[in-house]
């Protein structure tokens, strides 16, 4: 017979991710505007960068608004903009795979 378990004790489990993408936005800008990206290598090979833009383009979307609650329009309008950044990232990244498939050299 299954136990169902409550690992968010009752809280609603998506409150912890909105809150952490808000921090990993915050974080990402200030580093973005710490160090420019062309002078220090990748961190994560660009298959896993897609696959983590992926997953969060896609964490975003399944988010549900809650109306009711305080400072709901400044997550939802900061969900919007992580998730306009995320698919200009993985377009910058599309481009040079499909400059390889086409032959052409960078400009």
């Amino acid at each position: 017979m299954p136990v169902p378990l409550d690992h968010d004790h009752g809280a609603d489990p998506r409150r912890e991710h909105v809150l952490a993408l808000r921090w990993l936005r915050r974080d990402l800008e200030r580093l973005s505007a710490r160090c420019p990206t062309d002078r220090f290598p990748p961190m994560v090979s660009t298959s896993d960068l897609v696959r983590e833009l992926e997953e969060l383009i896609a964490a975003i979307d399944r988010r549900v608004p809650h109306i009711e609650r305080a400072g709901e329009a400044a997550i939802a309008r900061d969900a919007a903009a992580l998730r306009a950044k995320a698919v200009e990232r993985l377009a910058e990244l599309a481009r040079p795979a499909i400059t390889a498939v086409n032959g052409v050299g960078p400009t």
